[in-house]
């Protein structure tokens, strides 16, 4: 099991950026657009989901664009272009001539990303996301998308022709197509003709199959007789050859493993179909035996191969364009994306430590629970339609959980005789909150995935969400821990970083559990952007700093008074005050605007840029100006911080419920070692 779950990490993301690739390839990341358009992904499945509505087609007609992008140059958006004076478009390629389709729902996408982050996502990474989002959206897996590829500034009709492969293709034909490009000619070739699970063809693509097969007079043998008569009911000879057929006659418009059980029963629609599993001999009929009995693990190899073909010879860097329509190059080909190289991040979070963190992934529950994302964020946003702190509340759950003993779910359980729960520490008694809402979210998705994701994992990703809803950035998030069967009341008390620390006791907090007294310092801090702060947490700076008996000297005297008014001396220490004077439910930058007009609410922000000397103040100057830097910093450290020693494979357990240990504690995540096996052999 560990190992594909590292196969679905590492290898989705290391070996495409080391093994075997260029420069450019290296490039892509999970995280490129992080900062510069972090709802890319939200903003092109809402257009989607719009389309869907009057076209139950459309889904598979943008991950055939996608592949047959991709097989032509690499996927570089070459077939969105239309014919010039110098471009003779790809469309009208044999294969795409009068069936290739989607060019409007994907003009519509960029239309929509581009109102959002002008210049900034390639045509390439639209068509590469809606593929996957059509995916989704159809009950198939979801997956995370590398992104960073650029559009290039021309087409290639005749490479089209010559590398596309045919509906009449045989066996040994789609293997060289596959092996021409730099897919395997066995997994990669039976995955992703699984993507024929829903869709339509027309009767042009399989009509020599009904009456004159190979030129033999007689219909394709390995054809099933009952469809045979039913096809030639509706593609007569000598007929219209643009009427449209369901590709899987079972469940035409669902993504699911149908596709390989109708190849068993003779049922395929086209011969390049059909020839996986009836060519005699073929090692691809082993593989349409597995993917028809066991669906997770057809899921499982789709997306590594879809990912695979993704990365095939992508433009990165300076190559190509960001094209602003879809459909022609820029008058002006120099634009350039506003991000920066962060391809070594997600290196870094891969190879960078123990072997339990390499296991984290993107993709742990692509399969086992591939609504998770979805699941726990509709909680959330009901939490937020009543509770508006709601989101900085579990920011700070997952960041006191993660400060002591790693990241898991040990703050979320109850006292018991043998638990002394963290909830009672000092820095959480009376403070921390969001509990009920980690309850619901878990009882969801329960529902839908019964013991499959972990407390932890639920409770790193509602804070991921609690960013992004709040106008922060979004990121993948790496999954795959368990929780932990106890907890550590005495090390809560030590180990977390109090509102009255200095900066050195801030630095040695941090140092201590493994994130650097800098930038994860102050990106993380940066948290304190909205949210809320009890009086008693600062009052000390208002009438007896460091026993003085004067107020803090670094506090902006108007912010003074009225905190005083706010928390009068010996009053109710649980009066709330907003930690962002600017824009308090806002995750923005104002917070470090606030540090630079010394207008932070507790001592440990403030020490931050008002501590004589600090190397911090730099940062704190850089991100008050550069929300981008900010945002681009924060990411990177909130999964630094999420991977602090997880535990993983079969340490801790899954909790059926969050506030307490398992009765049976040996229970384990629902996938087969025989999947892994599946995935891994090729």
């Amino acid at each position: 099991m560990a190992s594909l779950r590292y196969l679905l990490a590492a290898a989705l993301v290391v070996a495409f950026m080391l093994e075997g690739s260029s420069p450019a390839q290296a490039q892509l990341s999970p995280f490129f657009y992080s900062s510069t358009c972090p709802n890319v992904t939200n903003i092109i499945r809402e257009v989607l989901q719009n389309a869907f509505l009057s076209d139950i087609r459309i889904g598979a007609s943008l991950i055939r664009l996608h592949f047959h992008d991709c097989f032509v140059n690499g996927c570089d958006a070459s077939i969105l272009l239309d014919n010039t004076t110098t471009i003779e478009s790809e469309k009208f390629a044999a294969p795409n001539n009068n069936s290739a389709r989607g060019f409007e729902v994907v003009d519509d996408m960029k239309a929509a990303v581009e109102r959002a982050c002008p210049g900034v996502v390639s045509c390439a990474d639209i068509l590469t996301i809606a593929a996957e989002e059509s995916v989704a959206l159809s009950g198939g897996p979801s997956w995370t998308n590398l992104l960073g590829r650029r559009d290039s500034r021309t087409a290639n009709r005749t490479l089209a022709n010559e590398n596309l492969p045919g509906p009449n293709n045989s066996l040994e034909r789609l293997r060289d197509r596959f092996r021409n490009v730099g897919l395997n000619d066995n997994f990669d070739l039976v995955a992703l003709s699984g993507a024929h699970t829903f869709g339509r063809a027309q009767c042009r693509t399989f009509s020599d199959r009904l009456f004159n097969f190979n030129n033999t007079g007689n219909p394709d043998p390995t054809l099933n007789t009952t469809l045979l008569q039913q096809l030639r009911q509706l593609c007569p000879q000598g007929g219209n050859g643009s009427v449209l057929t369901n590709l899987d006659v079972t469940t035409p418009d669902l993504f699911d493993n149908k596709y390989f059980f109708n190849l068993q029963i003779r049922k395929g629609l086209l011969q390049s179909d059909q020839e996986l599993f009836s060519t005699p001999g073929a090692d691809t009929a082993a593989i349409v035996n597995v993917f028809s009995s066991n669906q997770a693990a057809f899921f499982k190899s789709f997306v590594i191969s879809m990912i695979r073909m993704g990365n095939l010879r992508p433009l990165t860097g300076n190559q190509g364009e960001i094209r602003l329509n879809c459909r022609r190059v820029n008058g002006n080909s120099n634009i350039e994306t506003r991000s920066s190289s962060e391809a070594a991040l997600v290196v870094a979070f891969v190879l960078e430590g123990s072997p339990s963190q390499a296991q984290l992934s993107p993709s742990f529950s692509s399969s086992t629970c591939p609504n998770v994302l979805n699941i726990i964020e509709d909680v959330l946003k009901k939490a937020f339609s009543s509770d508006i702190r709601i989101g900085a509340s579990l920011i700070r759950l997952h960041f006191h959980d993660c400060f002591f003993y790693g990241c898991d779910a040990s703050i979320l359980l109850d006292s018991t005789k043998n638990i002394d729960s963290e909830k009672f520490a000092a820095p959480n008694n009376n403070s921390a909150r969001g509990f009920e809402v980690i309850d619901n979210m878990k009882a969801a998705v329960e529902k839908a995935c019964p013991r499959v994701v972990s407390c932890a994992d639920i409770l790193t990703i509602a804070a991921a969400r609690s960013v992004a809803l709040s106008g922060g950035p979004s990121w993948a998030v790496p999954l795959g821990r368990r929780d932990s069967r106890t907890a550590n009341r005495a090390l809560a008390n030590q180990n977390l970083p109090g509102p009255s620390g200095t900066l050195d006791v801030l630095k040695s907090s941090f140092r201590n559990v493994g994130l650097n007294d800098k930038f994860d310092l102050v990106a993380l801090s940066g948290a304190h952007t909205f949210g809320r702060a009890q009086c008693r947490f600062f009052r000390g700076r208002l009438y007896d700093f460091n026993n003085t008996g004067k107020p803090d000297p670094t506090l902006d005297r108007t912010l003074l008074k009225q905190l005083r008014a706010l928390c009068p001396q010996g009053r109710n220490g649980g009066v709330l005050a907003n930690f962002d004077v600017k824009t308090p439910d806002v995750f923005d930058n104002k917070y470090f605007s606030n540090l630079r007009l010394r207008k932070g609410l507790l001592q440990s922000d403030q020490e931050l840029f008002s501590t004589p000397g600090a190397d911090t103040a730099a940062i704190v100057e850089d991100f008050g100006r550069n929300q981008n830097a900010f945002f681009k910093n924060f990411v990177t450290s909130m999964i630094r911080m999420g991977n602090l020693k997880p535990l993983t494979g079969n340490q801790g357990e899954i909790r059926l419920n969050c506030r307490r240990v398992n009765g049976n504690s040996n229970i384990a995540t629902r996938s087969s070692s025989s999947e892994g096996d599946l995935v891994i052999s090729f």
